[in-house]
């Protein structure tokens, strides 16, 4: 193929991707902000709180997939012919429907040989155990019934049309809504909630599998093929083994915050760390919007050895992400007070500790969302593994160190310091050695742009804790997010302006969007 029709291929591709998943952030933020307030006003601080732990520990129910889903992904990116395509999906739904049988099994006789299982979740006031133990097996089973159906959008990501998983998350995220609104017209509870919130997404899983095989007739599993060359069950559980143990322990640095708040220091206590949380978690999938669509298009390019793409792509976006989570990290500290007292009221605020914590959580999360794009693209190896269990193991080791000391502010210092730790350096020297040096990634624009934060996130500090809120302290804290804006554009590559320009322009043209809509 043509080396100019492949690059506008991959635009188009990207482009659309980031588009739609956009679209799907805008979603859930507007599903966010509309559920939060109503559910908290409706189940109350406590109970609201304790379905804030059900989905932590749904989090981990959709790890039960043993990582397959994932494996789907990646190696459908990486196997571009239909027959091997075909076997890879086959076998996949093959493996998530044994393992949903079985986990629905382990569930039942669980429930039933130790009743007082419920303890997991934390402090749970006794009026509320029997409600929150119904809400957790109700979810969890729905849960189960509905894993073999993420091999679906998994399929529409490795085909390098992402836009369609993130649309069918969207649907997702409406679906939420909708289970709320309609447990709250009927003066439902948590078992009402968990039960229609598990239908909603059993049936979006239903209708994307329908949707994939009529859109995709070469994809249709035909189980009388053989195909000898194709990846084995073998292979892709095993790869499906390393994605499970990297989401467990990216899952234990963001959902085991709120069951370590829960055990040491209340129930009650999770609802403003959840809130802040989830601020500035929603703001972490804006600046990392574009790193989904990444993923699948670097394994393609792997499959075919298009080193010189994939570095030139590493390069050109890591940069503006930073740029992009170093502006979270200093407006959620001077602006994320203010936004919750006027969304939720102060008593979802989690404190300055918590909000400094978090917001650099996001800044390095940007940086580690450029590099782990490109190591799921490759493939994740051993060493991978190991790494994300040694972020996840010093998450909560020192989340539990200093929940007492500290409050909710040091379970988020806790997340900072893992972070700080691991993802600082280990991504980029892996994918230099994994590629045999063909990736690599720049370092000194890294640096410069690192001070240049720091330094806006002390005058953000000093600004917060030296004045009032206000049109003094909003004035303020304009004035410095100007000047990093302008100090992190001038410290930018040339090449990496002109990238942020452009995609800008494509994004921006009304001409150019309804080309990407007729795709």
């Amino acid at each position: 193929m043509d080396t100019s029709v492949l690059l506008s291929d991959r635009k188009r591709t990207f482009l659309l991707s980031a588009v739609t998943n956009y679209g799907t952030i805008v979603v859930s933020i507007v599903v966010g902000l509309i559920s939060v307030p109503i559910g908290l006003h409706y189940f109350g601080p406590v109970l609201y709180g304790i379905w804030f732990v059900i989905g932590s520990i749904l989090g981990y129910l959709r790890m039960a997939d043993f990582g397959i889903k994932l494996s789907t992904l990646t190696l459908i990116a990486q196997n571009p012919n239909a027959s091997h395509q075909r076997v890879i999906l086959r076998r996949s739904l093959g493996l998530l429907l044994e393992i949903a049988v079985f986990f629905i099994g382990v569930v039942l006789i669980v429930s039933r040989l130790f009743p007082g299982w419920i303890a997991i979740l934390g402090k749970i006031p006794s009026n509320f155990q029997r409600e929150a133990t119904t809400a957790v097996l109700a979810l969890g089973i729905l849960i189960f019934f509905q894993l073999p159906t993420t091999a679906f959008t998994a399929t529409f990501s490795g085909l390098q049309k992402v836009h369609w998983n993130r649309i069918y998350s969207a649907f997702n995220s409406i679906s939420l809504l909708a289970a709320l609104l309609i447990t709250i017209l009927i003066r439902g509870n948590l078992v009402t909630l968990a039960i229609f919130t598990g239908i909603g997404s059993l049936l979006i899983g239903i209708i994307s599998g329908i949707h994939l095989f009529i859109a995709n007739p070469d994809i249709q599993p035909r189980f009388t093929e053989k195909i000898t060359d194709a990846p084995s069950n073998k292979l892709i559980f095993i790869s499906g083994i390393r994605f499970l143990i990297l989401s467990i322990a990216s899952l234990i640095i963001l959902n085991t915050d709120n069951l370590v708040i829960s055990h040491c220091i209340g129930a009650a206590n999770v609802t403003p760390y959840a809130v802040t949380f989830k601020i500035f978690y929603t703001s972490l999938m804006i600046v990392n919007g574009s790193i989904f669509a990444l993923w699948p298009m670097y394994g393609k390019a792997f499959g075919n050895n298009d080193w010189q793409w994939i570095q030139w792509t590493y390069n050109r976006i890591t940069l503006p992400l930073l740029i992009a989570g170093g502006l979270v990290w200093i407006g959620g500290i001077i602006f994320c007070e203010l936004f919750i007292n006027l969304w939720v009221g102060s008593a979802g605020y989690g404190g300055l500790l918590t909000v400094f914590a978090l917001g650099g959580y996001v800044y390095l999360s940007s940086f580690g969302g450029s590099n782990v794009s490109i190591v799921n693209g490759l493939n994740p190896t051993s060493i991978v593994v190991v790494f994300g269990l040694i972020e996840a193991g010093l998450n909560i080791v020192i989340s539990l160190l200093l929940v007492k000391p500290l409050g909710i502010g040091g379970v988020a210092l806790g997340t900072f310091i893992a972070s700080l730790a691991v993802n600082t350096w280990f991504h980029p020297v892996y994918i230099r050695y994994r590629t045999l040096k063909k990736v690599s990634l720049k370092i000194k624009p890294i640096l410069i742009h690192t001070s240049i934060v720091a330094w806006c996130v002390i005058l953000a500090l000093i600004i917060v804790t030296r004045t009032s809120p206000g049109w003094t302290r909003f004035a303020s804290g304009v004035a410095v997010i100007i000047l990093y804006l302008l100090l992190s554009w001038k410290n930018m590559p040339g090449s990496s302006q002109n990238f942020i320009r452009d995609s800008l322009t494509k994004l921006l043209q009304p001409k150019n969007a309804q080309k990407i809509t007729n795709l």
